[in-house]
């Protein structure tokens, strides 16, 4: 019994949050890694100026239209609507399937 209690105390005193370290204080992990990861690093103490790229158009931006205004659009295509009546006039898949066994059946 006693060489169990032994081993299980040597068990738990290996692992870190189960020993007695883990009731000491000792200010937590250090996570200060010091890695960079980005396209421009500085570590610079003191004043760190930045050169702003200069941002320009491709074009002349002479007649930029900078309405709010909704669009109504009004038009509606020809085709779209002889597609919308021919669907409306098809008929549905039942039928179909009706119309195409109907061609099948041996007339009595």
């Amino acid at each position: 019994m006693v060489s169990r209690l032994i081993i299980v105390a040597l068990l738990t005193s290996t692992l870190s949050s189960c020993g007695l370290t883990s009731l000491i204080p000792t200010g937590g992990t250090n996570v200060a890694a010091n890695t960079q990861v980005g396209a421009e690093n500085n570590q610079n103490v003191g004043v760190t100026t930045y050169n702003k790229p200069e941002i320009k158009p491709e074009g002349p931006v002479d007649t930029v239209n900078q309405d709010n205004s909704t669009t109504n659009i009004s038009e509606i295509d020809p085709l779209l609507l002889i597609l919308l009546v021919l669907g409306w006039l098809a008929p549905s898949p039942s039928e179909m399937g009706r119309g195409l066994l109907k061609l099948f059946r041996r007339k009595e």
